[in-house]
Parts: structure tokens; C-alpha cells; sequence
């Protein structure tokens, strides 16, 4: 009995599997065949047909709009059989399917409007025999053209392949359109602005362009163009800073609006507009103003990109360019003016200048004529003055001096009612017969109900007490000075002390002062909780035997042995200023001397001097003065 049940299940399980065989065949047979489009009892396509895009991804399209149309030609191809005719579907992107694209692929494109093109058909029939059917996209450049004028987009004609009778391969065409038009652009795309005066003209130059087949088209309209300031100037401004690592903050709104239209004649290749901008609208920060044009014509378009203009209060290097200004001191008269007096430079003794902000000098006259020339020995000349105000007189100190003679040096002394002179009656106040060597290159200083010069050059820097009225040197009931003490050893000469945060900062200069684009000239630091010394350099090494820490040096391709600065000066915000001297190369000389330098003085974390990247600034923001 079990094996007839046996074999009775067995013979079910054979009829059951042949026919699950013959039923998976039919099914077979039946998704391997297709339909050509015709008839459904039409012939059977091979399972490898299928249609694609040759040209496919993103294609730039240019159209001139010299012409009334384009047309661009797409390909669709098949593969496989060709016995019999296929068709597929060209369709247009979805506005969804736009975003989704734009998404995954990080762009920002816009879909042109369908107005502004046509196609031949969007049913496309490859027929038997042929690998390949081409229709026309035809684009309108008259319909384009007011599009990007006021939008400004990026416009693409995306494409998608598609067939419900045969494989279509899941092509894309996104095709960028690029219209060739007469355009005015802005002829610099950075527009540096110092702003150093009441009222400043920005100048903002542009130039036409227009190529038709590879050569350039000559203007052939009259038009009118205007600057437009954004409506997201922030917006602008951050991604701006962002990019280039920056820190402009967006340009103020301002007392008058920024209007510059520039007018262009036929035969025009280039036109400048100019808008004003007032001091007084400005806070001493870097602006960043975006710009971008509009034009006033049915012909001729705007260039997308816009014009950035950088605007702030600054000033350039050097400040005093007519004349060598060679070791500069500078004091702040009663009058409110500053008062810059250097070394003897030709027939000038002393010249004086002036200025009410540190920017812009003004050169007034020499602090000595013939008839109030110092009648000291030695035959030298003057060097290195320095100007104090004490008791009511502006006491005058220079260096009378002979090059290459260290024995003939003197620091001598003259004063005046006025910063401008006259200085007469100088007389000796240090000498060589009494300290030295070189006794030139002083520096005075007041601490503590006490006045001190300092002196020397590279012979040692000295140190002595004056009399209260900074006129003679301070001696005992014997005559002998009451103070001669060393600070520094033979490296330094030009010195200058700066108080600050309880410490003095002893500023000096080193090496070669005055050859040229060979000068290796430098200022360097120590410092020192006693205005008598030690002065000790970052790693608390003595300037006594040489020892420093940088502050300013030459770059060796424009500024050369920069120096010998002046005292430090705080503006009315509180930034501290040096002014020294410097060799400026132009071309392939520096034939012009030592010329005036301005650089604000920043100070690190562990309290040390130093002017910004170690060298001179070639621009920078003005110093801050409420000197109207």
C-alpha cells in the first residue's frame, strides 16, 4: 500500500513540474518579445534593442543674437536590430525634476521658458534599416535676450529620453544656453578706492564687446548705462569675504546715493563712469561696495559679472615722496599740527613739514638759514634731529656731525617760540671730548621728574641727565655729569624709548643706513622694567652685548633699509604709529633717497613691538585724528 502512494505522488509531482515548465517558457517568450510600434501582432524585436542619446550630460549652446534663430541638431540613436522601425520620446524636465537635478548635481539652473524654443517633434521614429533619427531644437535669440537682461539666470534646455515601446537607455541632455551679444562689462572686476580726502571720485571704467565668428564687432548703437547697487549687498559682502578670506563690512548707506551713468556713442569701445564718495560717511574700517550695470537698450545687454569696490580711509607708502627725509622726529605742536623735521638733505638744514593727520605733508621750510647756521667745530652737517616742547620753548636737538669722522660729532641744542623756527644761538651739549666716539643720534625722554638723553652709533648707546630745562647736561658740585651709563653695545645707533604696560621699550636701528639697494638697514627692540636698563630681548638676552628682537626690515625688493624712526605717536583711538625712513625702489632704482614711511605699530601676545609681516606696509588705514 505505501508504495502505490508512493508512486501515485511521484506521477503527480512529474505532471506538475512539466507543466510549470511549458508555463515558464511562454513567459519567457513573452518579455523577450517587443513591439515596434505598430500593431500589437507586429514582429518581435531582439531583447539587445534599445534607443540612446550619443550626445548626452550638460552642452553648452552659444546663440548669437545676430541671428532672428538657432537651431542645434540632437541625435537619437538606436542599438542593435534594424530590421524593423523603433520609436522613443524627447521630453522636457519637470520643474521638480529641475530641482532634483540642480540638488544632487549643486547647480542652479533655471529651465528656459518654452516659449523661447521649439522642436520638430517630440515623437521620434528611427525607421528600418537606419541606425539613427536628428531633429531640431530651434531657439528664438529675440525672446532669450529680454530674459537674461532682467533675470540674469542661468537657463538650460533639459531634455530626457523616453519610449514606451522599446528600452530607452536613461539619458539626459541639459543643454546651457549662452547668448553672444553686444555687452558692456566692467573693464576691472577689483577696484581698490582710497578715500583720503573730503570728497573722493571713484572712477569706474567699462568697455563694449562683441565677437560674431570670431572677430570683433565694432559698436554700432548709442546707449546709456548705470551703476546699480544689489538690493543684498550683505549677503554679497560675506560670500565675498568668504571666498577670498576677507573682512569688508558692507558699504555704509551714505548721504547721497551712489548715481554714475556713462553714456556710449556709436563707434564707442570703452566708456567711464565716476560717483563721489565723502569722507565724513566713512568710519576708518574696509568697505566692500558691489556694483553691477544696466543698459538702456534693446540691443545691446549688461555683462552678469559685478564690480567690487574696495573703499576705505587709507594712505600709501611712502608718505613723503618729493625729497629724502632721512632719521624723522615728529612732535604734535600746540597748535594741533604735526611737525616732521629729518636730516639735512642738499641745500635743506632741518626741512620742516607739516600735517594734521600723519598722511599728508606739507613742506613749510628749514629749521636753519645762514644767518642762524650753529657755530660749532668740525665742519659737519646736520643729522638727526629730535623736537621736544619743554617749558614753553621747542627745544630742537640735532646731531653736528662729519661722515667717516667719529671724532668730529657733537649733539647740539637750539629753541624757538615757534615749531617753524627760527632756531638760533645752538651751542654744544654733548661732546666728543667729554663722551666719545659718535655722540650723535639722541633721544630724549622725561620719567619721573627727570630728563635724559640718550646718544651713539654704533659705538655704544649712552645714556646722561639733563637739566630741567633740557638745555645743558645735569653735573655734580664738581662738574662731572651726574649720570654716563652704557644701555646698549656697539649694534645699535638711532634710539627711541617708548613707555608702555610698565615697560621701556627701547627701539633702534642696526646694520647699513644709507647705500642704497644694498642698505640692510633694520629696527629691532629690547626692553627693560628701569628706564636705566638692562634692556633684555625676547629670550631675555642684553642688548649690552648685541642682543634683540625684530621689528621692521626691508623686503629687498621694494623697501630698502627701512629706520631710525620717530618717536611713537598714539592717534585718538589709541593705535600707536611709527614713522622712519626707507629706500623705495621704482623701476630699477630708489634714486629718490630715503623717503617718508608710516606704519602702525601692533603688539603680540607676550607684549612685543612689531610693525605687520616685519616689513613696510605699501598701504594701509589712516591714523585717526579729530582735527577738523
Amino acid at each position: 500500500m505505501a508504495r502505490e502512494i508512493t508512486s501515485t505522488v511521484r506521477d503527480r509531482v512529474i505532471r506538475c513540474c512539466l507543466l510549470g515548465s511549458m508555463l515558464s517558457m511562454l513567459v519567457l517568450s513573452t518579455s523577450c518579445s517587443s513591439d515596434d510600434g505598430g500593431d500589437s501582432g507586429g514582429p518581435k524585436l531582439p531583447s539587445n534593442q534599445y534607443v540612446y542619446l550619443p550626445t548626452r550630460g550638460v552642452q553648452k549652446v552659444t546663440v548669437s543674437t545676430s541671428t532672428s534663430t538657432y537651431t542645434y541638431p540632437i541625435s537619437i540613436q538606436r542599438n542593435g536590430d534594424k530590421t524593423s522601425k523603433v520609436t522613443a520620446r524627447l521630453s522636457v524636465f519637470t520643474d521638480a525634476e529641475m530641482e532634483t537635478y540642480n540638488t544632487k548635481n549643486r547647480k542652479d539652473y533655471t529651465l528656459l521658458p518654452q516659449s523661447c524654443y521649439s522642436i520638430t517633434q517630440e515623437d521620434i521614429a528611427i525607421e528600418a534599416e537606419s541606425s539613427e533619427s536628428i531633429i531640431d531644437l530651434t531657439l528664438d535669440p529675440s525672446k532669450i535676450l529680454p530674459l537674461f537682461k532682467t533675470t540674469k539666470a542661468k537657463y538650460v534646455v533639459a531634455l530626457k529620453l523616453g519610449s514606451n515601446k522599446v528600452t530607452a537607455r536613461k539619458d539626459n541632455l541639459i543643454l546651457e544656453i549662452s547668448l553672444n551679444y553686444p555687452k558692456v562689462k566692467f573693464a576691472e572686476r577689483n577696484i581698490q578706492v582710497s578715500v583720503n580726502k573730503a570728497i573722493t571720485e571713484v572712477t569706474v571704467p567699462t568697455v563694449f564687446e562683441y565677437t560674431l565668428d570670431g572677430e570683433e564687432q565694432p559698436n554700432q548703437w548709442n546707449f546709456t548705462c548705470k551703476f546699480v547697487v544689489p538690493s543684498n549687498v550683505p549677503e554679497l559682502v560675506s560670500a565675498y569675504n568668504k571666498r577670498y578670506h576677507t573682512t569688508f563690512e558692507p558699504f555704509p548707506t551714505v548721504s547721497d546715493p551712489i548715481e554714475g551713468n556713462l553714456q556710449y556713442t556709436s563707434d564707442d569701445a570703452e566708456a567711464t563712469g565716476t560717483f563721489s564718495v565723502k569722507q565724513a560717511d566713512l568710519a576708518v574700517k574696509y568697505y566692500l561696495l558691489p556694483l553691477s550695470l544696466e543698459v538702456d537698450s534693446d540691443n545691446v545687454m549688461a555683462d552678469n559679472e559685478m564690480c567690487y569696490i574696495q573703499i576705505a580711509r587709507t594712505y600709501s607708502n611712502p608718505i613723503i615722496t618729493e625729497t629724502s627725509v632721512p632719521d624723522p622726529t615728529v612732535i604734535r605742536a600746540n597748535d594741533g599740527y604735526f611737525y616732521l623735521y629729518s636730516t639735512q638733505s642738499g641745500t635743506k638744514w632741518v626741512p620742516i613739514y607739516k600735517s594734521k593727520d600723519l598722511v599728508n605733508w606739507e613742506y613749510q621750510r628749514t629749521a636753519f638759514k645762514n644767518a642762524t647756521k650753529p657755530n660749532l667745530p668740525g665742519g659737519g652737517a646736520f643729522w638727526a634731529p629730535e623736537i621736544r616742547y619743554i617749558k614753553d620753548k621747542y627745544v630742537l636737538y640735532f646731531s653736528w656731525a662729519k661722515w667717516g669722522d667719529q671724532n668730529n660729532s657733537y649733539t647740539a641744542v637750539a629753541t624757538s617760540d615757534s615749531p617753524l623756527g627760527e632756531f638760533p644761538d645752538s651751542k654744544a651739549l654733548i661732546t666728543n671730548e667729554e663722551f666719545g666716539r659718535n655722540v650723535i643720534d639722541q633721544f630724549y625722554y622725561e620719567d619721573d621728574g627727570k630728563h635724559y638723553m640718550f646718544f651713539g652709533s654704533f659705538n655704544g648707546i649712552f645714556v646722561t641727565e639733563l637739566t630741567d630745562d633740557g638745555l645743558s647736561v645735569k653735573r655734580d658740585i664738581g662738574g662731572t655729569p651726574v649720570l654716563n651709563k652704557q644701555v646698549c653695545g656697539s649694534a645699535f645707533e638711532g634710539t627711541n624709548i617708548y613707555k608702555k604696560n610698565g615697560y621701556y621699550y627701547l627701539f633702534a636701528s642696526i646694520n647699513n643706513c644709507c647705500d642704497g639697494m644694498n642698505s640692510r638697514y633694520k629696527v629691532v627692540v629690547g626692553r627693560s622694567k628701569n628706564i636705566l636698563g638692562p634692556y633684555l630681548n625676547k629670550k631675555g638676552r642684553d642688548m649690552l652685548t648685541n642682543n634683540y628682537t625684530l621689528v621692521l626690515e626691508g623686503d629687498n625688493e621694494k623697501w630698502f633699509g627701512p629706520g631710525h624712526n620717530s618717536i611713537i605717536i598714539q592717534d585718538d583711538e589709541g593705535a600707536e604709529w611709527m614713522i622712519y625712513h626707507s629706500y623705495v625702489k621704482e623701476g630699477d632704482d630708489v634714486s629718490g633717497g630715503r623717503l617718508g614711511m608710516l606704519d602702525r605699530v601692533l603688539w603680540d601676545s607676550e607684549g612685543w613691538p612689531y610693525i605687520e609681516n616685519y616689513v613696510p606696509s605699501s598701504s594701509s588705514l589712516v591714523p585717526v585724528f579729530n582735527v577738523q
